[in-house]
Protein backbone atom coordinates (compact mmCIF):
# COMPACT_ATOMS: atom_id res chain seq x y z
CA UNK A 1 0.00 0.00 0.00
CA UNK A 2 1.38 3.30 -0.68
CA UNK A 3 2.52 5.54 2.08
CA UNK A 4 2.25 2.81 4.88
CA UNK A 5 5.24 1.08 6.36
CA UNK A 6 4.88 -3.12 6.72
CA UNK A 7 3.54 -3.83 10.23
CA UNK A 8 2.99 -0.58 11.21
CA UNK A 9 -0.73 1.75 11.79
CA UNK A 10 -0.35 4.59 9.15
CA UNK A 11 -2.52 4.67 6.49
CA UNK A 12 -2.22 5.84 2.68
CA UNK A 13 -2.97 9.47 3.85
CA UNK A 14 1.13 9.66 5.03
CA UNK A 15 3.03 10.70 2.02
CA UNK A 16 6.44 11.65 3.88
CA UNK A 17 5.43 9.16 6.32
CA UNK A 18 6.74 11.38 9.23
CA UNK A 19 4.68 9.66 11.46
CA UNK A 20 3.10 6.60 10.25
CA UNK A 21 3.20 4.56 13.26
CA UNK A 22 1.17 7.05 15.32
CA UNK A 23 -1.68 6.55 12.91
CA UNK A 24 -3.25 9.98 12.88
CA UNK A 25 -3.77 10.94 9.53
CA UNK A 26 -4.35 14.86 10.58
CA UNK A 27 -1.50 14.95 12.92
CA UNK A 28 0.77 13.28 9.98
CA UNK A 29 -0.48 15.82 7.02
CA UNK A 30 0.16 18.59 9.51
CA UNK A 31 3.65 17.13 10.53
CA UNK A 32 4.36 16.83 6.59
CA UNK A 33 3.08 20.44 5.86
CA UNK A 34 4.94 22.09 8.42
CA UNK A 35 8.01 20.26 7.49
CA UNK A 36 7.55 21.74 3.79
CA UNK A 37 7.13 25.05 5.19
CA UNK A 38 9.81 25.54 7.41
CA UNK A 39 11.93 24.15 4.95
CA UNK A 40 11.05 26.75 2.42
CA UNK A 41 11.41 29.37 5.45
CA UNK A 42 15.07 28.26 5.91
CA UNK A 43 15.91 28.40 2.21
CA UNK A 44 14.67 32.08 2.39
CA UNK A 45 16.53 32.79 5.37
CA UNK A 46 20.07 30.83 3.88
CA UNK A 47 19.42 33.37 1.29
CA UNK A 48 18.57 36.65 3.15
CA UNK A 49 21.93 35.76 5.38
CA UNK A 50 24.57 35.24 2.05
CA UNK A 51 22.99 38.51 0.61
CA UNK A 52 23.34 40.72 4.07
CA UNK A 53 26.74 38.93 4.85
CA UNK A 54 28.83 41.92 2.86
CA UNK A 55 25.76 44.38 2.65
CA UNK A 56 24.98 44.24 6.80
CA UNK A 57 26.76 42.15 9.05
CA UNK A 58 25.47 42.41 11.85
CA UNK A 59 22.16 41.55 10.03
CA UNK A 60 23.56 38.74 9.36
CA UNK A 61 24.47 37.58 12.97
CA UNK A 62 21.07 38.47 13.70
CA UNK A 63 20.22 35.98 11.24
CA UNK A 64 22.61 33.57 12.13
CA UNK A 65 20.91 33.57 15.20
CA UNK A 66 17.72 33.39 13.87
CA UNK A 67 18.55 30.18 11.83
CA UNK A 68 19.89 28.34 14.94
CA UNK A 69 16.79 28.87 16.59
CA UNK A 70 14.73 27.46 13.78
CA UNK A 71 16.84 24.23 13.06
CA UNK A 72 16.41 23.73 17.13
CA UNK A 73 13.27 24.18 17.10
CA UNK A 74 12.40 22.01 13.98
CA UNK A 75 15.10 19.33 14.54
CA UNK A 76 13.06 16.29 15.34
CA UNK A 77 10.95 17.02 12.27
CA UNK A 78 13.91 17.55 9.91
CA UNK A 79 16.16 14.61 11.08
CA UNK A 80 12.53 12.72 10.42
CA UNK A 81 12.62 14.00 6.93
CA UNK A 82 15.92 13.43 6.17
CA UNK A 83 15.67 9.89 7.48
CA UNK A 84 12.47 9.15 4.54
CA UNK A 85 14.55 11.02 2.04
CA UNK A 86 17.47 8.74 2.80
CA UNK A 87 14.91 5.58 2.47
CA UNK A 88 15.81 4.90 5.83
CA UNK A 89 12.91 4.35 9.03
CA UNK A 90 11.83 6.70 11.54
CA UNK A 91 11.36 5.14 15.47
CA UNK A 92 8.76 5.48 17.25
CA UNK A 93 10.58 7.48 19.66
CA UNK A 94 11.92 9.98 16.92
CA UNK A 95 8.03 10.35 16.22
CA UNK A 96 6.80 11.24 19.36
CA UNK A 97 9.74 13.81 19.70
CA UNK A 98 8.03 15.44 16.53
CA UNK A 99 4.67 15.38 17.97
CA UNK A 100 6.19 17.55 20.80
CA UNK A 101 8.32 19.50 18.87
CA UNK A 102 5.45 20.43 16.41
CA UNK A 103 4.04 23.33 17.90
CA UNK A 104 7.30 25.04 18.85
CA UNK A 105 8.24 24.21 15.42
CA UNK A 106 5.17 26.05 13.95
CA UNK A 107 5.32 29.23 16.24
CA UNK A 108 9.33 29.31 15.02
CA UNK A 109 8.60 28.94 11.70
CA UNK A 110 5.74 31.48 11.58
CA UNK A 111 8.11 34.16 13.83
CA UNK A 112 11.15 33.59 11.42
CA UNK A 113 8.94 33.97 8.33
CA UNK A 114 7.59 37.18 9.59
CA UNK A 115 10.48 38.62 9.89
CA UNK A 116 12.07 37.32 6.61
CA UNK A 117 8.82 38.97 5.21
CA UNK A 118 9.77 42.43 7.12
CA UNK A 119 13.23 42.38 6.23
CA UNK A 120 13.42 41.01 2.62
CA UNK A 121 10.49 40.93 0.88
CA UNK A 122 11.42 40.09 -2.57
CA UNK A 123 13.76 37.52 -1.88
CA UNK A 124 11.21 35.75 0.69
CA UNK A 125 8.41 36.46 -2.01
CA UNK A 126 10.43 33.68 -4.49
CA UNK A 127 10.57 31.08 -1.75
CA UNK A 128 6.68 31.67 0.02
CA UNK A 129 3.53 32.71 -1.24
CA UNK A 130 2.22 36.05 0.53
CA UNK A 131 1.20 36.22 3.98
CA UNK A 132 -2.25 36.02 4.44
CA UNK A 133 -4.12 37.57 6.59
CA UNK A 134 -5.17 34.57 8.69
CA UNK A 135 -1.61 33.48 9.02
CA UNK A 136 -0.49 37.28 9.80
CA UNK A 137 -3.21 37.05 12.39
CA UNK A 138 -2.11 33.67 13.76
CA UNK A 139 1.14 34.80 13.99
CA UNK A 140 0.00 37.62 16.09
CA UNK A 141 -1.61 34.87 18.40
CA UNK A 142 1.20 33.21 18.98
CA UNK A 143 3.64 35.98 19.71
CA UNK A 144 1.04 37.56 21.68
CA UNK A 145 0.57 34.20 23.84
CA UNK A 146 4.20 34.36 25.09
Amino acid sequence: MRGRAPGRIGGPCVALGLIATLGACALSDRAESLYLRQHRVAAALAETIVINETRDPLLADSLYGAETDLNEACAPLRRAGYLRFAGEEIDSELEWAIVNSLDGCAAKTAQTETLLWRISPKITAFFLPPPSAESTRSTRLIQSSR
